[in-house]
């Protein structure tokens, strides 16, 4: 079973789940209709491996292609960002959104969006073509991770992948090209959910290569519940009845 630390909430947003987990792990978490998955490169630059799937339908989960095509003739995305992630054909409806993105949205510098979009993570294969044929990979910790829903990788198509924070690109003659994240420690994006999800995910464990800035890395995790409009916050309540009685108290 993989460690895990809690931590304290924060902010105004309900805190359903906070965890941080090692490097190099994978895992699966539920994220119901409305709440917020959030991911944080807590220890600096590293890349996630992320998916989602229906949570009441295993056979829909989030098609990268489609969504990558999709957000380019909507004007809201593409191959290196994303706003809308769609899932798999027949379904194709809106998994989730990106609500907050700060390398997504160009603070971060960059000529792309800071991510990469596409059917694919790091595999045995790869590795061994790499020269290192030993190296745990994404798809080891994506077998981790589906095992705890219950599936195996033959089950699903599990290389329909957002590489959040993997600065990559298809260059002029088609080659891939690898470079440092472009993401501070202390960022994170916000995917808030349109059904009840289950994001399943690997903590990149490669360690040759800039994508994890050449060490990999810890992350953090939360699932957030939003405050709703006209919500009034707990604590807020308790002081405001506080500050009534002292008053009362006053009064001759």
């Amino acid at each position: 079973m993989t460690d895990f630390t809690l931590h304290k909430s924060t902010g105004t947003s309900r805190l359903i789940l906070d965890l941080s987990l090692p490097k190099s792990s994978g895992k699966s978490l539920p994220v119901a209709k409305g709440q917020i998955f959030r991911a944080i490169a807590s220890e600096g630059k590293q890349v996630l491996d992320l998916t989602f799937f229906n949570a009441h339908n295993f056979r829909e989960h989030f098609s990268a292609e489609l969504s990558a095509v999709l957000n380019s003739m909507e004007g809201i995305g593409g191959y290196y960002r994303l706003t809308k992630l769609y899932s798999n054909p027949p379904y194709e409806n809106v998994l989730a959104t990106v609500v907050d993105d700060i390398v997504g949205s160009g603070a971060r510098g960059g000529e792309r969006g800071g991510h990469y979009i596409d059917d694919g993570h790091c595999t045995r294969r790869l590795l061994e073509f790499m020269g290192f044929p030993d190296d745990r990979t994404c798809s080891d910790n994506l077998a981790v991770a589906l095992a705890e829903i219950g599936l195996r990788q033959q089950d699903t198509f599990d290389c329909t992948i957002f590489n959040v924070w993997m600065n990559s690109y298809t260059d002029e003659s088609g080659d891939m090209q690898f470079e440092v994240p472009l993401v501070q420690q202390g960022d994170h994006i916000d995917f808030l959910a349109h059904t009840d999800l289950v994001a399943v995910f690997s903590i990149c464990p490669l360690r040759h290569g800039p994508c994890n800035d050449y060490q990999p890395k810890g992350m953090r995790f939360q699932i957030l519940e939003p405050a709703q409009e006209g919500a009034t916050d707990p604590g807020e309540t308790d002081r405001r009845r506080e500050d009534t009685g002292q008053a009362e108290a006053r009064r001759p």
